[in-house]
């Protein structure tokens, strides 16, 4: 345990965002999205109070053109998919009521995955569990680059 303080190692924990993001208040295209409980957490875990409106807020958190998409990669002998790769996006930008902002950015993911048609129901969860994943992943990248504005 020594060895790893000393290197200066330390478990990730909430992310240091910019005090402009105090309140924010979270707006999305799509406000349905799987994705936007995930990215609330993470504001709340970091300490930004969620804002009920843009009036309330000290900064805006925009979530637009979020996309999920389903692509064969390879076919068996008899023409059934055996291999898909999932992809998916959101662009996001963030505007304050200071000059603090950050521009619009997309993040894109892709993963792959093998299809076993013995095992439809299986593979269906395989496949909304890699989205989540992907979605968390996604959240994970947005809380990275709006910490390295501060």
């Amino acid at each position: 345990m020594l060895v790893l303080t000393a290197c200066g190692f330390h478990l990730r924990g909430a992310y240091k965002l910019p005090e402009q993001m105090q309140r924010t208040y979270v707006q999305a295209e799509n406000q349905n999205s799987e994705l936007i409980p995930y990215l609330k957490r993470a504001l709340r875990s970091s300490g930004v109070q969620l804002a009920e409106s843009p009036q309330q807020a000290t900064a805006i958190l925009h979530l637009s053109h979020e996309s999920h998409n389903k692509r064969v990669i390879s076919v068996d002998s008899q023409g059934r998919a055996r291999e898909y790769e999932l992809s998916y996006g959101v662009s996001f930008e963030l505007s304050s009521d200071t000059d603090f902002a950050v521009k619009p950015q997309r993040l894109q993911l892709q993963k792959d995955f093998l299809f076993d048609p013995e095992n439809v129901l299986g593979k269906d969860r395989e496949e909304q569990m890699l989205i989540r994943d992907m979605q968390s992943d996604i959240v994970l990248q947005i809380m990275r680059k709006l910490a390295v504005k501060n």
